[in-house]
């Protein structure tokens, strides 16, 4: 029963993982024709569109926070890798354990501490594109709450004594190649 819950509950962050991917990918072809627009405006019409800069800030926000997260849950984020090499697999695990809440808690902190930004802000405009000054804060926090998310599935993995999402398929979304 308990597997169950976790096989489904790892395929509903599979999906979600897909769409923080692809979501990225997006904001990243998005922030490259912007800057590329406003580098033939500088250069070419001599006339800078105003928004171009913030646009692409707010896309690259987009970009890092949906990769950042996909990388927890395929397990790129930052452990303790070449101390386990040197360790017996039984230490190594306890390691991995305490890399995961590290990064739960990172997760958590993130998620909290930028949504109170937002509300904080959130009565201000920002003059070059006229949105809301919470919508700087929203890829940050929502990718807080994926951290969040990504961290617990790798610690129930973990406590249920199975491999971490990461080790468990033949071929991650994300490669470091």
């Amino acid at each position: 029963m308990v597997h169950n819950a976790q096989r489904g509950l790892s395929a509903a962050l599979d999906a979600i993982c897909r769409v923080a991917l692809f979501v990225s990918g997006i904001a990243l072809i998005a922030m490259t024709v912007i800057v590329a627009y406003a580098v033939f405006g500088r250069f070419v019409l001599n006339d800078t569109p105003a928004w171009a800069e913030s646009a692409a800030l707010l896309l690259m926000g987009w970009m890092i926070m949906g990769a950042a997260a996909v990388g927890v849950r395929e397990g790129f984020h930052m452990g303790f890798d070449t101390l386990k090499s040197v360790l017996p697999a039984a230490i190594g695990r306890i390691f991995d354990v305490i890399s995961d809440l590290c990064i739960t808690a990172f997760g958590i902190g993130m998620a909290w501490f930028t949504g109170e930004l937002a509300l904080e802000v959130a009565d201000t405009t920002l003059p070059t594109i006229g949105l809301n000054g919470a919508v700087e804060y929203v890829p940050l926090m929502l990718g807080g709450v994926l951290i969040t998310l990504f961290g617990i599935e790798r610690l129930l993995a973990h406590a249920a004594g199975h491999l971490a999402p990461a080790d468990q398929h033949p071929h991650p979304i994300l490669t470091d190649a």
